[in-house]
């Protein structure tokens, strides 16, 4: 099969919750209160209670708590609220796949560690709104779960990556395509933005542009997620372009940084989105 059949095939399966549904529809409208959003996120308490985590967490860094969703739209406004409403629906639609064919621990910490570097090096490179890269980082290997739901046996050999053969390389050889394509052709399915879809698609390519900003910070965040994840295997050294590290204006201090950040914060990401997998440390 292609990717794109991979995609259909989970589709229903694959679906927002309706809470996080009701919310994009309302946001995606012309004309909308920020009570009426308010009114439908307080509707389901779960994704209230992930919503006021997240915005209060270091991912925004405000001077002061937010105590309520009201709150939370006056000061971070309707697009970020969007992202991150999103971000909670993403986790839940994850959840319902069976996962015991692949490492599920390293699949979301590696998930939650790029969305989170891709969000600081955003902010280092002064691209606005920072959260669509978390969006796209916490995205940017969607296309696993896919597979898993599709054909177990093939998550779990593309799980048998090498030094010499980088995970999508071998989910090339193994799949005809990579978690990226199968990935961006379920966020088609979902009607989610191209600012978002793009970088996720692109995030493999050769074809590395510097007008391309939102796809150059992608392909660096998912590179230093797999470093950070296993730096036994792999370094920045390796996979990491110098010339992109030039072409977005950031140095070895800023990837520092940004590693930094994902490792101190992404205990905390990952307790709110998928408490289970948090609940083993």
């Amino acid at each position: 099969m292609q990717a794109l059949q991979y995609a259909q095939n989970v589709a229903d399966v694959f679906a927002l919750p309706e809470g996080c549904l009701r919310v994009k529809q309302l946001l995606d409208a012309d004309i909308v209160s920020l009570d009426e959003v308010a009114e439908a996120i307080l509707l389901d308490p779960v994704l209230t209670s992930k919503l006021l985590k997240l915005a209060n967490s270091a991912i925004y860094s405000l001077p002061h708590q937010l105590e309520s969703v009201r709150k939370v739209l006056l000061v971070l406004g309707k697009t970020q609220v969007y992202h991150l409403v999103l971000s909670i629906g993403i986790a839940s639609a994850c959840s319902t796949v069976d996962t015991s064919a692949i490492d599920s621990e390293r699949f979301w910490e590696q998930t939650v560690n790029a969305a989170l570097i891709a969000q600081f090096l955003a902010q280092s490179c002064g691209l606005k709104p920072s959260d669509r890269f978390y969006v796209a980082g916490l995205l940017h290997n969607i296309g696993e779960m896919v597979v898993l739901h599709n054909n177990a046996r093939q998550a779990n050999q593309c799980q048998n990556y090498t030094k010499e053969e980088l995970p999508w390389q071998l989910q090339q050889r193994v799949l005809g395509f990579t978690y990226a394509r199968c990935g961006a052709e379920l966020l088609h399915l979902w009607q989610l933005p191209d600012s978002i879809v793009e970088p996720v698609a692109l995030q493999h390519s050769h074809n590395l542009n510097q007008k391309n900003q939102a796809q150059l910070v992608l392909h660096l965040a998912a590179r230093l997620a797999l470093v950070n994840q296993h730096p036994e295997m792999y370094s920045s050294r390796q996979l990491i372009d110098p010339d992109i590290l030039e072409m977005l204006e950031l140095s070895q201090a800023d990837i520092i940084r940004a590693i930094d950040f994902c490792n101190t914060e992404g205990l905390f990401v990952l307790s709110v989105l998928n408490p289970h997998i948090c609940s083993v440390y």
